[in-house]
């Protein structure tokens, strides 16, 4: 059986969520069918109902992938007509209990109407980089390098005990290198960094993160490492998991022009 190996993953393409497409100069309307029986044979009935009344199908999201019942949203490229001739047919095989138009503030913009999001069992929201990089160089202009430096950590630190609990049916009994490898690779599978590297030299463990979500957002506007609130996480992540004090020391970073950000993470004595 062929392996992808986790360093190899940044050379694959990069997910494009499903949660919004804007489409310029097209004609979208947003399609959800509520209560859709979820097996493969179902499914595929109703998107040959749908391009059968000349819709064209831009996007398809399920609200869940394992439920036996599923809200079902649809991207169409289509006029009007055809979609009221769809919402007809659909009712009239009875696939779902409803399926309606879901309005939308632009003609050429979709949006999930899906609300929360869950990601593994939790709530998640989505944090697109105009707004996590004003968070970042918001803190340091209005409390300065240093007391954003101090409440980053801080702020870090207590994230980093949240995230042990959240992970800890799955990663309690592991090594402090496992159980950061976990953390590491969940959060590049939500796209905080990419883990570029771990290993473990004289009682030390190194951590390279590629684009890591914090030292980008300030990519080369600083002359020392800058990723204070990623720094807390690591080190509240891992006195949670061990019930030991740990130091994580940013060696490089891209906020400082380094090619990725770098942590020796250590016991404190």
């Amino acid at each position: 059986m062929p392996l992808i190996y986790s360093a190899s993953f940044k050379h694959v393409k990069p997910y494009k969520t499903s949660c919004l497409g804007h489409f310029p100069d097209k004609s979208v309307k947003v399609l959800l069918v509520r209560d859709v029986k979820n097996t493969h044979e179902n499914l595929s009935e109703l998107n040959r109902l749908i391009i059968a009344e000349d819709c064209k199908i831009l996007n398809m999201v399920p609200s869940s992938l394992k439920d036996p019942f599923i809200d079902v949203c649809y991207f169409l490229e289509c006029d009007p007509d055809a979609a009221n001739r769809v919402i007809k047919a659909i009712k009239k095989f009875g696939f779902s209990k409803s399926a309606a138009i879901v309005d939308s503030p632009l003609d050429d913009l979709a949006l999930v109407p899906f609300f929360p999001l869950i990601v593994a069992d939790r709530r998640a929201v989505v944090m697109r980089e105009p707004m996590y990089r004003g968070l970042f160089r918001g803190f340091r202009k209005r409390l300065g390098i240093g007391a954003a430096k101090v409440f980053l950590h801080l702020v870090g630190v207590d994230v980093g005990r949240e995230a042990y609990e959240a992970l800890s049916e799955m990663v309690r009994g592991l090594d402090a290198v496992n159980a950061i490898r976990v953390l590491l690779m969940i959060g590049q599978s939500l796209g905080f960094c990419f883990l570029e590297e771990l290993k473990v030299e004289d009682d030390a463990i190194i951590v390279g993160l590629a684009e890591n979500w914090e030292g980008a957002a300030m990519r080369n506007e600083y002359n020392s490492p800058q990723c204070f609130f990623t720094k807390g996480v690591i080190e509240g992540y891992l006195e949670a998991a061990t019930g030991e004090r740990w130091d994580a020391e940013e060696v490089e970073c891209l906020a400082m022009g380094s090619e990725r950000c770098a942590f020796i993470i250590q016991k404190r004595v």
